[in-house]
């Protein structure tokens, strides 16, 4: 089973796999309240379990979103994938959540050529949490290397938390270096909340794909990307799983700066 719950579209799906060949059995989208993750990601799960007619013990594997994105939304599903993978014994796959909405937009080009591909979603704070490389690259993510975990990755692409300004300044650079013939494909939350802010950009190289759910993570997407993620053998222990904040989250910055209380339960003069 795999699922991600880093953005306001949750979406769970149930797999599997015969050598080389992939079937998707059941599958759930859903829109996801930020106050009840929990409740509707984990019964999300148990129907798509009773939709493929399968129990916990039948599954061989998981595969988890790991962000960036929302926090809390990434804290119910890592948390839900830590648990089931311990419980259960299973490898868990860790996968980007920005390249799975990247792929949902690549797969879909007529040619990789000169293209760059921009996933933004909101980060907050003035800033979007963006992916950004060319075409071709993109095809290739789906996590990245961590520690003594292997990785998948297409060389040159990036993932970083960045002002709009700072996003359009890398844009344009990126643009003018591959060319007059340059194209690119903005997909993600930002896009469809702040359209007239990529009119920015050069609107001749603009590809605009006419997809209901460009901007959305796909179960289908996601079922493709753990598949060739377990064909390369990219599956981890549960507990090593570690989410893609790509910053501090809000409690850990008040905890630098010393505005969060001691814990009373921690000695003075002791560490925690």
């Amino acid at each position: 089973m795999a699922w991600d719950s880093s953005s306001i579209t949750g979406v769970v799906t149930a797999f599997e796999i015969d050598g080389s060949i992939l079937r998707e059995v059941a599958s759930w989208s859903l829109s996801l309240e930020t106050s009840r993750h929990s409740e509707r990601l984990l019964w999300s799960i148990d129907t798509v379990l009773q939709s493929a007619g399968w129990k916990l013990k039948d599954l061989s594997g998981l595969a988890v979103g790991v962000g960036p994105g929302s926090f809390t939304g990434l804290r119910i599903g890592m948390t839900t994938a830590k648990m089931l993978g311990s419980t259960l014994a299973l490898p868990v796959t860790p996968i980007s959540s920005l390249a799975l909405l990247a792929r949902n937009a690549v797969d879909q080009l007529k040619s990789f050529e000169k293209t760059l591909v921009l996933t933004c979603t909101d980060a907050t704070k003035g800033e979007w949490f963006t992916l950004m490389g060319n075409a071709k690259s993109v095809r290739d993510c789906i996590t990245f290397a961590e520690a003594d975990y292997p990785g998948v990755w297409g060389r040159g692409v990036t993932e970083d938390a960045l002002t709009p300004d700072e996003i359009l300044e890398r844009a344009k650079k990126y643009l003018k270096k591959m060319g007059a013939s340059a194209k690119w494909i903005a997909v993600g939350q930002s896009v469809e909340r702040y359209p007239e802010f990529w009119k920015s950009l050069p609107q001749g190289g603009r590809i605009s794909i006419n997809h209901a759910s460009l901007h959305r993570i796909q179960p289908s997407i996601l079922t493709q990307l753990a598949f060739e993620a377990i064909q390369q053998g990219i599956q981890r222990p549960s507990q090593s799983l570690r989410p893609r904040y790509l910053r501090d989250s809000e409690a850990e910055v008040k905890l630098k700066k010393g505005l969060l209380k001691v814990n009373p339960l921690v000695h003075r003069g002791g560490t925690a």
